[in-house]
């Protein structure tokens, strides 16, 4: 059941994701990239907030909440939030190294993965 509420989730971020970066571009066009910023930031916001509500739950009812809200909705809206999650988690942790490892790693191949991707079908 839990992927069911994946996919409905996914795709109602995905729509939330669609309509925020819309209304956003109606105003005066910007070079920074606004729309990707707002949803990684309300998608992080949530994530903290879901967190702590799903700690509250029923094993069983935190499972499927997981699933349709942060995997689903936060998810479909912004993978950078999990992201986000993650390296908090790795520093709480006392993990500091492998976050800032992490976060550099991930941001400087993922810049490298979307160019090698344009050169190989551009």
């Amino acid at each position: 059941m839990s992927v069911v509420y994946v996919f409905l989730g996914g795709g109602i971020g995905a729509i939330l994701r669609f309509g925020l970066t819309r209304l956003i571009h109606q105003f005066p066009k910007s070079v920074f990239p606004i729309a990707t910023l707002a949803s990684n930031l309300i998608a992080s916001l949530l994530v903290g907030v879901f967190l702590v509500l799903m700690m509250k739950m029923k094993p069983t009812n935190a499972e499927s909440f997981q699933a349709f809200w942060i995997i689903g909705i936060c998810g479909g809206f912004s993978t950078f939030s999990t992201f986000a999650k993650e390296n908090l988690e790795l520093m709480e942790r006392g993990q500091l190294l492998i976050a800032i490892l992490n976060i550099l790693i991930s941001v400087i191949f993922c810049i490298l993965m979307v160019y090698l991707g344009r050169k190989l079908v551009g």
